[in-house]
Protein backbone atom coordinates (compact mmCIF):
# COMPACT_ATOMS: atom_id res chain seq x y z
CA UNK A 1 0.00 0.00 0.00
CA UNK A 2 2.69 2.46 1.16
CA UNK A 3 4.41 1.92 -2.57
CA UNK A 4 1.64 2.46 -4.24
CA UNK A 5 0.92 5.78 -2.08
CA UNK A 6 4.38 6.94 -2.66
CA UNK A 7 4.49 6.47 -6.57
CA UNK A 8 1.16 8.08 -6.92
CA UNK A 9 2.55 11.70 -4.89
CA UNK A 10 5.49 11.11 -7.70
CA UNK A 11 2.98 11.08 -10.07
CA UNK A 12 1.33 14.14 -8.81
CA UNK A 13 4.71 15.98 -8.81
CA UNK A 14 5.41 15.22 -12.67
CA UNK A 15 2.23 16.62 -13.43
CA UNK A 16 2.35 19.58 -11.21
CA UNK A 17 5.92 20.14 -12.96
CA UNK A 18 4.43 20.17 -16.04
CA UNK A 19 1.50 22.49 -15.51
CA UNK A 20 4.27 24.80 -13.88
CA UNK A 21 5.80 25.12 -17.39
CA UNK A 22 3.18 26.82 -18.85
CA UNK A 23 2.14 30.52 -18.53
CA UNK A 24 -0.82 31.99 -16.55
CA UNK A 25 -3.81 33.03 -18.61
CA UNK A 26 -6.54 34.29 -16.17
CA UNK A 27 -9.11 34.05 -19.09
CA UNK A 28 -12.69 33.74 -17.88
CA UNK A 29 -12.18 31.59 -14.67
CA UNK A 30 -12.53 34.79 -12.02
CA UNK A 31 -10.04 35.00 -9.36
CA UNK A 32 -8.73 31.92 -7.53
CA UNK A 33 -10.97 30.35 -4.64
CA UNK A 34 -8.61 28.53 -2.07
CA UNK A 35 -9.45 26.34 0.66
CA UNK A 36 -7.41 28.35 3.20
CA UNK A 37 -7.21 29.85 5.83
CA UNK A 38 -10.29 28.70 6.76
CA UNK A 39 -11.06 25.01 8.13
CA UNK A 40 -14.14 24.94 6.00
CA UNK A 41 -13.35 23.05 2.90
CA UNK A 42 -14.45 25.33 -0.33
CA UNK A 43 -17.07 23.82 -2.29
CA UNK A 44 -15.64 25.21 -5.75
CA UNK A 45 -13.62 22.31 -8.09
CA UNK A 46 -10.32 24.13 -9.81
CA UNK A 47 -11.00 24.41 -13.60
CA UNK A 48 -9.33 21.82 -15.82
CA UNK A 49 -5.80 22.57 -16.44
CA UNK A 50 -5.48 24.97 -13.20
CA UNK A 51 -3.12 23.71 -10.90
CA UNK A 52 -2.96 25.34 -7.39
CA UNK A 53 -0.31 25.60 -4.44
CA UNK A 54 -1.31 26.96 -0.91
CA UNK A 55 1.25 27.13 1.25
CA UNK A 56 1.82 28.65 4.95
CA UNK A 57 3.39 28.58 8.24
CA UNK A 58 1.08 28.07 11.53
CA UNK A 59 1.13 28.27 14.96
CA UNK A 60 -0.77 25.90 17.80
CA UNK A 61 -1.10 25.41 21.55
CA UNK A 62 -2.25 23.23 24.04
CA UNK A 63 -2.35 24.41 27.87
CA UNK A 64 -2.39 21.97 30.96
CA UNK A 65 -3.80 23.37 34.25
CA UNK A 66 -0.71 22.60 36.83
CA UNK A 67 -2.26 19.80 39.16
CA UNK A 68 -1.22 17.33 41.19
CA UNK A 69 2.58 16.72 40.50
CA UNK A 70 2.19 19.12 37.32
CA UNK A 71 3.04 22.32 40.03
CA UNK A 72 2.94 24.19 37.23
CA UNK A 73 1.34 24.99 33.81
CA UNK A 74 2.41 22.98 31.40
CA UNK A 75 2.28 24.22 27.36
CA UNK A 76 2.38 22.33 24.45
CA UNK A 77 3.59 24.08 21.21
CA UNK A 78 3.61 22.93 17.41
CA UNK A 79 5.13 24.87 15.02
CA UNK A 80 4.25 24.32 11.66
CA UNK A 81 6.75 24.96 9.41
CA UNK A 82 5.45 24.55 5.85
CA UNK A 83 1.73 23.56 5.24
CA UNK A 84 1.97 22.42 1.48
CA UNK A 85 -1.39 21.48 -0.46
CA UNK A 86 -1.36 21.01 -4.42
CA UNK A 87 -4.84 20.46 -6.27
CA UNK A 88 -4.84 20.04 -9.71
CA UNK A 89 -7.82 20.40 -11.85
CA UNK A 90 -8.08 17.41 -14.19
CA UNK A 91 -11.48 18.54 -15.35
CA UNK A 92 -13.81 21.05 -14.65
CA UNK A 93 -16.00 18.68 -11.76
CA UNK A 94 -12.77 16.62 -10.39
CA UNK A 95 -9.73 18.04 -9.00
CA UNK A 96 -6.75 15.90 -7.35
CA UNK A 97 -5.20 16.80 -4.39
CA UNK A 98 -1.79 16.42 -2.32
CA UNK A 99 -0.88 18.08 0.74
CA UNK A 100 1.67 17.79 3.39
CA UNK A 101 3.35 19.25 6.61
CA UNK A 102 6.47 19.78 7.89
CA UNK A 103 6.53 20.83 12.24
CA UNK A 104 8.04 20.49 15.22
CA UNK A 105 7.02 20.49 18.69
CA UNK A 106 7.81 22.12 21.64
CA UNK A 107 7.18 21.89 25.84
CA UNK A 108 7.06 24.30 28.03
CA UNK A 109 6.59 24.78 32.11
CA UNK A 110 5.71 27.74 33.70
CA UNK A 111 6.95 29.50 30.76
CA UNK A 112 10.42 27.80 30.70
CA UNK A 113 11.49 25.25 27.73
CA UNK A 114 11.31 22.04 28.99
CA UNK A 115 11.79 19.80 25.58
CA UNK A 116 12.50 20.17 22.01
CA UNK A 117 11.40 17.71 19.70
CA UNK A 118 12.80 17.45 15.76
CA UNK A 119 11.53 18.56 12.67
CA UNK A 120 8.96 15.66 11.50
CA UNK A 121 6.86 15.16 8.51
CA UNK A 122 3.10 15.15 9.16
CA UNK A 123 0.40 12.47 7.88
CA UNK A 124 0.46 12.69 3.91
CA UNK A 125 -3.14 13.52 1.98
CA UNK A 126 -3.92 11.80 -1.32
CA UNK A 127 -7.25 12.64 -2.88
CA UNK A 128 -9.67 14.63 -5.37
CA UNK A 129 -12.51 16.84 -4.86
CA UNK A 130 -15.58 16.00 -7.28
CA UNK A 131 -17.95 18.86 -8.03
CA UNK A 132 -21.71 18.28 -7.31
CA UNK A 133 -24.30 20.61 -7.90
CA UNK A 134 -24.37 24.18 -9.15
CA UNK A 135 -25.95 27.20 -6.60
CA UNK A 136 -29.36 27.97 -7.88
CA UNK A 137 -31.60 30.01 -5.43
CA UNK A 138 -31.51 28.25 -2.39
CA UNK A 139 -29.80 25.13 -4.10
CA UNK A 140 -26.13 25.27 -2.53
CA UNK A 141 -23.04 25.06 -4.46
CA UNK A 142 -21.65 21.47 -3.61
CA UNK A 143 -18.80 19.33 -3.59
CA UNK A 144 -17.66 16.17 -2.14
CA UNK A 145 -13.72 15.69 -0.75
CA UNK A 146 -12.32 12.22 -0.59
CA UNK A 147 -8.79 11.80 0.68
CA UNK A 148 -6.80 8.75 1.91
CA UNK A 149 -4.51 10.08 5.02
CA UNK A 150 -1.59 7.52 5.49
CA UNK A 151 1.99 7.36 6.85
CA UNK A 152 4.42 7.65 4.20
CA UNK A 153 6.55 9.98 6.38
CA UNK A 154 4.72 9.59 9.33
CA UNK A 155 5.96 7.14 11.45
CA UNK A 156 4.33 8.15 15.00
CA UNK A 157 0.54 8.06 13.31
CA UNK A 158 -1.50 4.81 14.24
CA UNK A 159 -3.53 3.97 11.23
CA UNK A 160 -4.44 5.37 7.94
CA UNK A 161 -7.87 7.21 7.92
CA UNK A 162 -10.35 7.99 5.47
CA UNK A 163 -11.48 11.57 5.12
CA UNK A 164 -15.01 12.45 3.06
CA UNK A 165 -16.32 15.56 3.47
CA UNK A 166 -19.43 17.22 1.60
CA UNK A 167 -18.85 21.08 1.54
CA UNK A 168 -21.72 23.98 0.80
CA UNK A 169 -21.55 27.59 -0.09
CA UNK A 170 -24.49 30.11 -0.63
CA UNK A 171 -24.25 33.59 -1.96
CA UNK A 172 -26.27 35.98 0.21
CA UNK A 173 -25.60 38.91 -1.37
CA UNK A 174 -22.34 40.28 -3.76
CA UNK A 175 -20.09 40.71 -0.53
CA UNK A 176 -21.24 38.05 1.72
CA UNK A 177 -21.14 34.64 1.57
CA UNK A 178 -21.90 31.34 3.76
CA UNK A 179 -19.93 28.18 3.50
CA UNK A 180 -20.72 25.20 5.51
CA UNK A 181 -19.50 21.51 5.67
CA UNK A 182 -20.05 18.07 7.32
CA UNK A 183 -17.90 14.84 7.70
CA UNK A 184 -15.68 13.23 8.97
CA UNK A 185 -12.45 10.71 9.63
CA UNK A 186 -12.96 6.96 9.06
CA UNK A 187 -10.37 4.41 10.26
CA UNK A 188 -9.23 2.38 8.12
CA UNK A 189 -8.87 -0.16 10.47
CA UNK A 190 -11.51 -0.09 13.42
CA UNK A 191 -12.31 2.71 15.82
CA UNK A 192 -15.23 4.88 15.74
CA UNK A 193 -16.25 8.06 13.20
CA UNK A 194 -16.54 11.52 14.43
CA UNK A 195 -18.94 13.64 12.75
CA UNK A 196 -16.90 16.98 12.28
CA UNK A 197 -18.93 20.38 10.84
CA UNK A 198 -17.68 23.98 10.18
CA UNK A 199 -20.04 26.77 9.26
CA UNK A 200 -18.12 30.33 7.71
CA UNK A 201 -19.07 33.66 6.77
CA UNK A 202 -16.84 36.19 4.46
CA UNK A 203 -16.95 38.82 3.58
CA UNK A 204 -15.46 41.08 0.93
CA UNK A 205 -15.44 44.68 2.52
CA UNK A 206 -13.18 45.88 0.10
CA UNK A 207 -12.55 44.46 -3.96
CA UNK A 208 -9.37 42.85 -2.80
CA UNK A 209 -9.67 42.37 0.83
CA UNK A 210 -11.95 39.83 2.64
CA UNK A 211 -12.36 39.01 6.75
CA UNK A 212 -14.02 35.66 7.64
CA UNK A 213 -15.51 34.41 10.89
CA UNK A 214 -15.80 30.88 11.49
CA UNK A 215 -17.19 28.17 13.92
CA UNK A 216 -16.19 24.46 13.69
CA UNK A 217 -16.41 21.46 15.20
CA UNK A 218 -16.29 17.60 16.82
CA UNK A 219 -19.27 15.89 17.52
CA UNK A 220 -18.18 12.11 19.16
CA UNK A 221 -20.17 9.61 20.95
CA UNK A 222 -16.81 8.08 23.15
CA UNK A 223 -15.51 11.77 24.61
CA UNK A 224 -16.30 15.21 24.73
CA UNK A 225 -17.30 17.08 21.92
CA UNK A 226 -14.92 20.33 20.50
CA UNK A 227 -16.00 23.88 19.39
CA UNK A 228 -13.85 26.60 18.20
CA UNK A 229 -14.15 29.62 16.59
CA UNK A 230 -11.48 31.29 14.30
CA UNK A 231 -11.45 34.29 12.32
CA UNK A 232 -9.09 35.92 9.55
CA UNK A 233 -7.94 38.29 6.70
CA UNK A 234 -7.34 37.51 2.78
CA UNK A 235 -5.83 40.00 0.06
CA UNK A 236 -6.34 39.19 -3.57
CA UNK A 237 -3.21 40.50 -4.88
CA UNK A 238 -4.26 39.13 -8.09
CA UNK A 239 -6.41 36.86 -9.52
CA UNK A 240 -4.05 34.28 -9.11
CA UNK A 241 -2.07 34.81 -5.88
CA UNK A 242 -3.76 35.25 -2.44
CA UNK A 243 -2.54 36.91 0.91
CA UNK A 244 -3.81 35.80 4.45
CA UNK A 245 -3.52 35.49 8.22
CA UNK A 246 -5.71 34.01 10.85
CA UNK A 247 -6.13 33.44 14.53
CA UNK A 248 -8.65 31.20 16.81
CA UNK A 249 -9.25 30.04 19.86
CA UNK A 250 -11.09 26.95 21.73
CA UNK A 251 -14.26 27.25 23.04
CA UNK A 252 -14.91 24.36 25.13
CA UNK A 253 -11.66 24.39 27.32
CA UNK A 254 -11.71 20.73 27.40
CA UNK A 255 -8.10 19.33 28.28
CA UNK A 256 -5.56 18.21 25.60
CA UNK A 257 -7.88 20.43 23.05
CA UNK A 258 -5.89 23.26 21.02
CA UNK A 259 -6.51 26.45 23.21
CA UNK A 260 -5.40 28.75 20.62
CA UNK A 261 -3.87 29.16 16.60
CA UNK A 262 -2.34 31.24 14.13
CA UNK A 263 -0.95 31.66 11.07
CA UNK A 264 -0.32 32.82 7.66
CA UNK A 265 -0.13 32.55 4.21
CA UNK A 266 -0.15 32.29 0.72
CA UNK A 267 -1.79 31.01 -2.59
CA UNK A 268 -1.01 30.91 -6.34
CA UNK A 269 -2.76 29.19 -9.19
CA UNK A 270 -1.27 28.43 -12.42
CA UNK A 271 -3.16 28.09 -15.57
CA UNK A 272 -2.98 26.21 -18.43
CA UNK A 273 -2.24 28.50 -21.71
Amino acid sequence: MKKGVFFTMLAFSLLANGVLAQEANEGSVGALITDRPTQTYSSFVLPKGAFQIESGIGYSRIDFPANGALTDKFMAETFTLNFLQMRYGVSDKVELRLAQNVYVNRGKVGGDVVSNGNVQFASTWIGAKFHVLNEDGFVPQTSFLAEYVTDVFDQDMGQDLINLRLNFSNTLNEKLTLGYGLGGFVPVKSGPFYLEYSVVGSYAFQPNWGAFLELYGTLRNDWVNTHNVDMGLSYLVNNNFQLDVYTGFDLTNNLGDTDFIFGLGFSTRILKK
